[in-house]
């Protein structure tokens, strides 16, 4: 049986039951949810009930205001996109009794898509996303990258680490702890359960050859601009099926879009996004050929993800393309300012590497505040004022203690 591992994300989500009557925490499926809900219901005496119990399903889908009744609050309810009436229900009980941390709510498809269910409750629940585990609690350590990287001096020397294994090893709870050829034997399961089960259970959808074909093509395509009709002619179907099957992936927390960072933010939304998938293990997994600078830049952007998705501060990560073409991968704006990270798969960079972040920097005016070249080496050297060269590392071991 393996350790528990602590999640950074809980000292938010018992923050969130201490001030929403509705806590919703999210993620794909086999993230390590149920597990962390159950360590909090445990710790505040809630009860946990979950529709993947198929009697207590057909119940709440039958019933849904006499299958609340049926359980004492607080109450923790596992894989509520199973039954979305179940939302609704609730909202008419909150509306009657405003009291915080009434409902611990877990899904593993974003039943928030849907128009109504997102109506009724908002104002009423805090959202939470919970993704595979980040480096540092595989390691036992907090990161502090964001706060550190806008404002401090990295050390010049890093201890090695084997960042292509950890991009092949991804971050899912199960598998991270499985030899290559029995953690094929989890994904493979997996991805069987996502297009067999979970895409029927929240679109109808029974296409399963397309949409792992399309899975497929994702992960190869993943740290690259996201082009859907390059994608259609692919997998020869319609734009309208792809954007369809692009959603759907969307929900299932498996693909995220990185919007494009401009000066002007209605001009963002004209721009391509970039396509990450949520873990690089499945990626790799998936890819018949995967990129390696393309898969380091998903592993670091999902990184910085995970990190935020834990921050109290309100951070927002993009990517930089402008018209004379120069691009950063990854652009994290805050309350500090903005910094610029570009990712190189090779161990030596050099003074050419910094020509996008210097176009960031010139772009952003005031507002910039350092420019990183994250590689797969040891040491971190100056390329002028607020750049640096970096080691991938120091996005979990800067200013951390194991």
């Amino acid at each position: 049986m393996p350790r528990y591992r602590p999640r950074h994300l809980a000292t938010r989500l018992r923050r969130a039951l201490e001030t929403h009557p509705v806590v919703f925490l999210e993620g794909a499926r086999q993230v390590g949810k149920t597990t962390l809900v159950r360590k909090v219901a445990d710790e505040r005496g809630l009860r946990y009930v979950t529709l993947d119990d198929l009697d207590l399903l057909a119940s709440a889908q039958a019933d849904p205001e006499g299958f609340l009744d049926s359980w004492p609050e607080p109450l923790v309810l596992d894989e509520v996109q199973r039954t979305p009436e179940l939302l609704l229900a609730i909202k008419a009980r909150v509306d009657r009794k405003r009291t915080a941390g009434r409902y611990l709510l877990t899904g593993s498809a974003n039943v928030l898509a849907l128009p109504r269910v997102a109506e009724a409750l908002v104002g009423r629940m805090a959202v939470l996303t919970l993704y595979p585990f980040s480096q540092g609690e595989l390691e036992g350590r907090r990161e502090v990258f964001v706060e550190l990287a806008f404002h401090g001096r990295p050390p010049a020397e890093w201890e090695d680490a084997d960042v292509t294994e950890r991009i092949r090893q991804g971050g899912f709870p199960d598998a991270v702890q499985l030899r290559d050829a029995d953690r094929t034997e989890w994904f493979a399961g997996y991805v069987r359960t996502l297009l067999e089960r979970d895409v029927r259970d929240i679109s109808g959808v029974e296409q399963v050859a397309v949409l792992h074909a399309l899975l497929v093509l994702l992960a190869e395509r993943s740290g690259s601009l996201l082009n859907v009709s390059e994608l259609s002619r692919s997998l020869g179907r319609p734009r309208s099926t792809t954007d369809k099957y692009l959603r759907l992936f969307e929900k299932l927390y498996l693909i995220r879009r990185l919007s494009a960072w401009a000066v002007n933010p209605t001009k963002r939304l004209t721009r391509s996004p970039k396509l990450h998938m949520v873990d690089t293990g499945l990626a790799s997994y998936l890819a018949h050929s995967l990129r390696e600078g393309a898969v380091l830049e998903t592993f670091v952007a999902m990184e910085l993800t995970k990190q935020l998705s834990w921050t109290a501060e309100p951070y927002r990560l993009s990517h930089y393309r402008d018209a004379s073409g120069h691009e950063v991968d990854l652009v994290l704006e805050g309350p500090e300012g903005l910094m610029g990270i570009e990712v190189k798969s090779k161990r030596r960079v050099g003074p050419g590497d910094f020509s996008g972040l210097r176009a960031l920097k010139k772009a952003a005016s005031d507002r910039f505040r350092a420019g990183y070249v994250l590689h797969p080496g040891t040491r971190a050297l100056p390329f002028g004022e607020g750049m640096w060269s970096l080691p991938v590392q120091a996005l979990w071991r800067w200013g951390t203690q194991g």
